[in-house]
């Protein structure tokens, strides 16, 4: 579980979902469901210690016109330690493995979906339900979105016989618009209702400049996220989006997120180019300290609930590789991605070494994928 580390505001490496950039707002009409196709995709993370590599499938396919039902698989090896994990252990290696089911029923001008998916690390297991409905009204000019996930985890440690269990509910809402024929504005929330255990078996506290003994969480953690983002279509073949995000929960983080990307279509359309740019910042948790002075109820060390920014930059390169209708795939498209972020700490030092310093790494994330239209 806490092995597996989570890089900066970014959680982990997306999974093999493939997503090209919207330049055609959607037009007025009914519903549609996704498209039959295949993806494969290489990923790869370095950054803080740590390094992380696998590979991504997902296959969707339609029946009658109603449902469409999808499977993947996501799976990535960790190697490394970052330094709070460096400061009381070694490195280490381990490998996750995530599968996916889901189907979607179109039902008028409504989707429901239904997705199941379960993780497996040697010392995490997730298994997650969620539940979506989509619907669109005013002639497909406004869509509505409701989602609702279930999950329960168990975490333990792989030297020893603990294990404790981890429940979560996640309730969304969202709004998408179209104002005119060139411009889409979506708001979405997301509410996050945790309880179990919520910290990491392997992370200890630090008192008086001495690791102490294992971190202490609440046992509870709500937390509620608002975000607005706008996409502007520019003919014949362009489009800019710019996104903010609100985040706070009841452990006191407080948390903006600004991210901006531009894309376009060059050579018939056959080169899609997307530039991304997001900034990310954080207060720390209220029970959050690099070096106690004395015990507290809760006392927490995880650089992830400190006071840190990071800024990223991304590019990410499409190319269609044919367009052959009627024949078993019809169409493919090649996609290289990759940014570039840096995490500064602001009250976040790396124990592992001398000095009292705070902390900062860059990280280089990269993915290469095909997508195969069938």
């Amino acid at each position: 579980m806490a092995a597996t580390e989570r890089f900066g505001g970014a959680s982990r490496l997306a999974p093999a979902v493939l997503v090209v950039a919207l330049l055609l707002l959607p037009a007025a009409g009914a519903q549609v469901l996704p498209e039959d196709r295949a993806d494969a995709m290489y990923h790869y993370y370095s950054g803080g210690g740590v390094d992380v590599e696998g590979a991504a499938f997902l296959v969707r396919k339609g029946f009658a016109d109603t449902v469409s039902v999808s499977v993947g698989y996501y799976q990535d090896t960790i190697s490394g330690a970052s330094p709070d994990v460096m400061a009381t252990a070694s490195p280490y290696t381990e490998r996750r493995d995530e599968y996916q089911a889901g189907v979607d029923y179109l039902y008028g001008d409504s989707i429901l979906s239904l997705e199941w998916t379960r993780s497996e690390e040697i010392d995490y297991e997730g298994n997650t339900v969620s539940l979506g409905i989509s619907h669109e009204v005013f002639g497909g000019m406004t869509t509505v979105s409701l989602g609702y996930a279930h999950g329960s985890d168990t975490v333990s440690h792989r030297d020893t016989d603990f294990e404790e269990d981890l429940d979560r509910r996640t309730y969304r809402l969202g709004l998408s618009q179209v104002l005119t024929p060139t411009f889409l504005l979506n708001l979405d929330y997301e509410g996050i209702s945790e309880s179990g255990f919520l910290g990491n078996p392997y992370r200890s506290k630090r008192m008086l400049g001495v690791f102490a003994g294992p971190e202490i969480y609440p046992s509870t953690r709500t937390s509620n996220a608002v975000r607005i983002q706008g996409v502007k279509y520019f003919p014949p073949g362009a489009s800019a989006q710019l996104a903010y995000r609100y985040y706070r929960d009841t452990w006191s983080i407080d948390a903006h997120t600004l991210e901006a990307q531009y894309s376009r279509y060059f050579y018939d359309r056959r080169w899609l180019v997307d530039l991304t740019y997001r900034y990310y910042t954080q207060s720390a948790a209220s029970f959050y300290s690099d070096d106690f002075d004395r015990e507290f109820t809760y006392m927490a060390r995880d650089k992830e609930v400190s006071t840190f920014t990071s800024n990223s930059v991304g590019a990410r390169v499409s190319y269609r590789l044919f367009d052959r209708p009627g024949a078993l795939f019809n169409a493919g498209r090649a996609i290289f991605a990759y940014d570039y972020v840096a995490f500064d700490y602001d009250d976040y030092s790396d124990a592992s070494r001398s000095g009292d310093d705070p902390y900062s790494f860059n990280a280089h994330i990269m993915s290469v994928s095909v997508s195969l239209w069938y």
